[in-house]
């Protein structure tokens, strides 16, 4: 089953998506008066690639209007991942995808006081997911919206995406990172949960230590191939604490989650991972690649 969560602070929702538009002026800067609205929004899934949704729509219609519009993603070399949402003028509607000969009517449409509506759900496994391209870290796509016979091309590349990058995550949480990869705690229910996001191809182990000034120590190792192994340590003590991982997932080579109790070890060392104030150190492989001193565990 797959599990959705939501931060538990306020976050703003024009940090969390990304709207593109047509004007009536048939530009594509977002005005009081637009003609189609195309909005991009994350929906985070714990133990599996994030969903991105994509919402268009169209303003001002009549009951016994007709209406087309699309948005398209588009690469020079590949078919283009087109996504239709249609209102007949007797008010049914339908949405659909295309790439290439392929076509499929998925997601929900409809129509209501003037606006017609058309939303997607979708994440990298799905068959309406642009093919060939991961929209976390490759932005190379352009993006075109098309009102009937007009067309705008409204970003060159993918790159204002809240899913590229998993932007999203700055809105809401306490974010440490840098353009390899980011980190964030939460502490939920008496337990910490980690999300950890490596966006780059070298190398497949990604180590997070976290270091008190006592000397001791949390390690947790991300195999981006297959798992995820947790280490607590004080000196030349040091033993592992995998019974300790809470569903530690590995999601498509990039994206690494478990949860861990507040207090980790057993009677001859532990920590108190709640209220510990560590040193951040991060490793892609042997190479650092980020530190940060006096890092709390909590958003």
């Amino acid at each position: 089953m797959i599990k959705m969560f939501e931060a538990q602070n306020s976050c703003n929702d024009e940090c969390l998506s990304k709207t593109f538009c047509i004007s009536s002026d048939f530009s594509g800067v977002c005005s009081k008066n637009n003609l189609v609205t195309a909005q991009f929004k994350v929906i985070p899934a714990l133990y599996s690639y994030d969903y991105l949704q994509l919402t268009l729509k169209a303003y001002n219609l009549t009951s016994d209007d007709e209406k087309t519009i699309k948005l398209s993603f588009d690469k020079s070399g590949f078919s283009s991942n087109v996504y239709t949402c249609y209102k007949s003028p007797l008010g049914s509607t339908y949405a659909r995808f295309d790439r290439g000969t392929y076509s499929l009517p998925t997601g929900s449409s409809y129509y209501m006081e003037g606006v017609l509506y058309c939303t997607w759900t979708f994440n990298i496994y799905d068959t309406v997911w642009p093919k060939y391209v991961d929209m976390f870290k490759d932005s190379s796509q352009s993006i075109t919206l098309y009102d009937k016979s007009q067309n705008v091309t409204v970003a060159q590349d993918t790159s204002q995406l809240p899913i590229y990058h998993a932007q999203y995550l700055k809105c809401c949480n306490k974010v440490h990172g840098n353009d390899a990869f980011l980190i964030t705690f939460d502490q939920i229910e008496k337990q910490i949960r980690y999300r950890l996001y490596y966006w780059k191809d070298n190398g497949n182990q990604v180590t997070v230590t976290l270091n008190r000034k006592d000397d001791s120590k949390l390690q947790f190792d991300c195999n981006l191939d297959s798992s995820i192994k947790g280490y607590i340590s004080n000196g030349s003590h040091r033993f592992s604490i995998d019974k300790q991982l809470i569903e530690p997932h590995v999601i498509y080579r990039e994206k690494c989650s478990w949860t861990t109790p507040f207090v980790l070890g057993d009677s001859t060392t532990s920590i108190d991972a709640s209220t510990s104030v560590f040193d951040l150190q991060v490793k892609a492989g042997t190479l650092p690649v980020y530190t940060e001193k006096d890092v709390t565990l909590k958003n």
